[in-house]
């Protein structure tokens, strides 16, 4: 008994696992400590064979104010040093906030709804509802494939799971989505915070792919909101959808536009908020809607703007109808151009052989997106509605 007690204390003492793999293990050590580091790095390279090295470090160390389980130091903006506030305020609600909001109350509706994030409660606005109802909802850690799986298990015995992930993130749980989800079915929701451009979070966090890599999936259903009422309204949708699905949303805020309100989600179908005989249509999709909006404000041409909602299943009554009256489309949505909007709806045109449509899609082009102001990435994109109209215009 004394020698199974011993192996199993073996079993979790650090580094054991990798000297058990014949690598070597230094740790763990203090990360704060750069003149004991640089001693351990010379050493380390000194031996001529793999090594690991175990620092430990304190998030904000020698901040008091980011020191702690404070989860929003995590990524910031300018702040003021002596009292940690941030210096960018902002009187839009953010769509995080909107979805935080959409979610508590349909929580408190029904008591099936259950929910989960990897890692980013604060992030993805789900904070409050992990101390409001700890049984319903988890912080599962950076473990998206845990949050996908276990979320489907919960499905299967009839809970109704909102999985809380950033669009880039839920490509750790792509496996997952396909084989636990998807493949059975399953009614969970994915919420997909940061879909898009997301400025200082970096280039490993844009939220470019997700339309492209869910829309190939059996069962997956994809639908975005444009503003805080169609938002509320995609939850309601979701929150009584019996299959998989997914709806995205941007960091920040939407982008304000004046057209028509949104009307009731129902499966498949989009919303014309606005309409004429001008041969040019704007379809957009999520943000993009705004962005389109902003974009037709600065032609000299009216334009008819189609807010897609669903890209898969599309709409394709409405752009059968849409295509006997406009002859130039041009799509605007916040993702990758392959395999992402402008794809989708080139792929209905293609399987109705509706032939006399121009289509030009704005999403963004196949290479990785930098680091940087949102602004400032936007613009170097060529996605800012200024820039937009003038290639609309040169395309006319």
């Amino acid at each position: 008994m004394q020698k199974k007690m011993e192996e199993s204390l073996k079993l979790i003492t650090p580094g054991i696992m990798f000297e058990e793999m014949g690598i070597n293990y230094i740790g763990p050590v203090d990360g704060h400590n750069l003149k004991q580091l640089i001693s351990i790095f010379q050493k380390a390279k000194k031996l001529g064979q793999p090594v690991i090295i175990h620092a430990q470090t304190i998030k904000g160390k020698g901040y008091d104010i980011a020191e702690g389980k404070e989860e929003k130091w995590h990524g910031v903006g300018p702040f003021d040093l002596n009292d940690g506030s941030s210096y960018k305020k902002s009187s839009e609600k953010s769509a995080t906030q909107i979805y935080t909001e959409s979610l508590l109350h349909l929580a408190k509706e029904n008591e099936k709804i259950v929910g989960a994030t990897a890692a980013m409660p604060s992030g993805t606005g789900l904070s409050e509802l992990l101390e409001i109802y700890p049984n319903r909802f988890w912080d599962v850690a950076i473990a998206e494939q845990h949050a996908v799986t276990s979320m489907s298990a919960l499905a299967k015995e009839g809970f109704k799971p909102f999985c809380t992930i950033y669009s880039t993130f839920l490509q750790r749980g792509y496996d997952q989505v396909i084989h636990d989800t998807c493949l059975m079915d399953l009614p969970v929701v994915f919420a997909l915070d940061r879909a898009g451009i997301v400025g200082e979070d970096g280039e490993t966090h844009q939220g470019v792919f997700d339309i492209s890599f869910l829309r190939a999936i059996p069962n997956m259903t994809l639908f975005a909101p444009r503003d805080e009422k169609s938002f509320h309204q995609a939850m309601a949708f979701a929150s009584k959808y019996e299959h998989p699905c997914s709806l995205r949303y941007p960091r920040g805020s939407f982008i304000k536009t004046d057209l028509t309100q949104s009307n009731e989600f129902k499966l498949g179908t989009s919303q014309l908020l606005s309409s004429n005989d001008s041969d040019i249509l704007f379809i957009g999709y999520g943000n993009g809607v705004g962005r389109a909006y902003e974009t037709s404000k600065l032609l000299k041409e009216d334009v008819s703007i189609l807010d897609l909602r669903f890209v898969k299943p599309l709409d394709k009554e409405m752009l059968r109808d849409m295509a006997k009256k406009h002859k130039k489309w041009f799509i605007f949505s916040d993702s990758s151009k392959m395999g992402g909007v402008g794809s989708a709806i080139l792929e209905f045109l293609a399987q109705d052989k509706i032939r006399d449509i121009e289509l030009e899609s704005f999403e963004y082009e196949d290479a990785f997106i930098t680091h940087g102001n949102t602004k400032l990435v936007e613009e170097s994109l060529g996605i800012l509605p200024r820039q937009l109209a003038r290639k609309v215009e040169e395309l006319l």
